[in-house]
């Protein structure tokens, strides 16, 4: 015959104690596992998006003489040229992984500055495009050409507008001896 005694609080048997503890402890185990999983594979899909979003583009000044044929603008001052203003062309690579839209291109620097043409370019990752550039030059200020820094104003396939600032900025010492030649008069 067993005997309840209503007076003592019940005694678990220690197994069954050790049971709850294992349990629990696995359940914040796997919670912990599981948590961290989430947390990494979230991480991971951020960075990729934002990899994805990135903006690379290579801007390259092209050497040749003239654009169409158009001479240089110039003006003159105290009977030297003291600006000219050439207009040449400029080549855009998307580097990036999304088709942008080059829409307009600045470069200055102290007696220099560079203005795009402001129209519609989409260029697919790993594209080309050639675009027209007015190259603003103060002849005493401005030579030699040298690293330009330059900010394009682009936009993605998603129409969000942007602005890209090569790291390396652009080499305008191509279009530097056109230069010297038409300060020179």
């Amino acid at each position: 015959m067993n005997v309840i005694d209503l007076d003592r609080p019940a005694v678990v048997p220690p197994a069954r104690q050790r049971k709850s503890h294992r349990l629990a402890a696995s359940a914040l185990v796997i919670g912990a596992v599981l948590g961290a999983c989430a947390t990494y594979g979230w991480s991971v899909q951020r960075q990729a998006a934002a990899r994805e979003r990135q903006v690379a583009v290579f801007v390259f000044a092209e050497a040749s003489p003239f654009v169409d044929g158009a001479p240089a603008d110039s003006v003159v001052s105290g009977g030297r040229v003291a600006t000219v203003t050439l207009t040449r062309r400029v080549t855009l690579v998307n580097a990036g992984p999304l088709p942008i839209n080059i829409r307009d291109l600045s470069a200055s620097r102290p007696g220099v500055s560079v203005r795009g043409v402001d129209k519609q370019r989409w260029v697919a990752p790993g594209a080309t495009v050639q675009a027209d550039a007015d190259v603003q030059v103060d002849c005493v200020h401005g030579l030699p050409l040298g690293r330009l820094p330059v900010t394009l104003s682009v936009q993605t396939s998603d129409e969000e507008d942007r602005e890209a600032h090569p790291r390396e900025g652009f080499d305008g010492t191509p279009w530097s001896e056109q230069a010297e030649v038409a300060c020179a008069g």
